[in-house]
C-alpha cells in the first residue's frame, strides 16, 4: 500500500489517524493490460491507487480514433469526473498499458469525509485543485511548443512515460504520427554525446 500511501500525502498531509479512516475501507484489486477500468459513458463510483502498473486516459474522437490525454503510473489516481464533479461532457475511458495493482475506495466515502473532517476538507480541496492546475498547464504549454519540445517536455517530466508507454499512445498523446515520434528518438539518440 505503499503508492497509495504516497498519492494521497501528495496532495496534503495527512495524520496516520486520519488516512486510517480511508485505508480502512479500500480494497485491492488486480486487473490485466488492455482491460478497461474506467468505461466511457459508464461512470464509476471509486477513486481507484495505483499500487502498480499503467494506464491511459483516452477519448474517441469525430474520425473514431483514440486520443490518449493521460497516463497514470504508481502513486497517481484514477477517477471518473463525471462521478466526482458531475461532469457529463466528458467521456474518457481508463485503460491498462500493463497489469496493475490497485487499491479502490467509493468517492461517497471520501465525500464523507471531506464533511466530517477538516484535514480531508483540505486534501480534497488541494487534490482537485492540483488535477485542474496541471491540466491547464499542459494545455498551455504544449500550444507554442514544436512536436520535438513536446516531446522532451514529456518525456522529461515522467521518464516512465519514455520506458514504459508504446510509441501509438506517445504519439496520440502528442497529436502526431507514430512515425514522427520513432524520428525523433533516433534524432535524441544521434544527439547524445560520446561518452570516453
Amino acid at each position: 500500500m505503499r503508492n497509495a500511501l504516497s498519492a494521497i500525502d501528495r496532495y496534503y498531509k495527512l495524520s496516520n489517524q486520519s488516512k486510517n479512516l480511508i485505508i480502512d475501507e479500500m480494497e485491492a484489486f488486480r486487473m490485466k493490460k488492455g482491460e478497461v477500468l474506467i468505461q466511457e459513458h459508464s461512470p464509476s463510483p471509486y477513486l481507484f491507487f495505483i499500487e502498480k502498473g499503467a494506464v491511459k486516459n483516452h477519448y474517441i474522437d469525430e474520425k473514431g480514433n483514440k486520443q490518449v490525454v493521460w497516463f497514470g503510473f504508481e502513486g497517481d489516481i484514477c477517477f471518473s469526473l463525471n462521478s466526482y464533479i458531475n461532469m457529463s461532457y466528458m467521456h474518457e475511458t481508463t485503460e491498462l498499458i500493463e497489469d496493475s495493482l490497485f487499491y479502490r475506495v467509493k468517492i461517497s466515502h471520501v465525500k464523507a469525509l471531506y464533511s466530517d473532517y477538516c484535514d480531508w476538507a483540505n486534501w480534497g480541496r488541494c487534490f482537485i485543485e492540483n488535477v485542474f492546475v496541471k491540466t491547464v498547464k499542459e494545455l498551455d504549454e504544449y500550444k507554442a511548443l514544436s512536436a520535438k519540445e513536446k516531446y522532451l517536455s514529456l518525456i522529461g517530466n515522467n521518464l516512465n512515460v519514455k520506458k514504459r508507454v508504446p510509441l501509438k499512445d506517445i504519439a496520440s498523446y502528442l497529436g502526431v504520427s507514430p512515425v514522427t515520434i520513432s524520428r525523433l528518438r533516433k534524432e535524441l539518440e544521434n544527439e547524445e554525446p560520446i561518452s570516453h
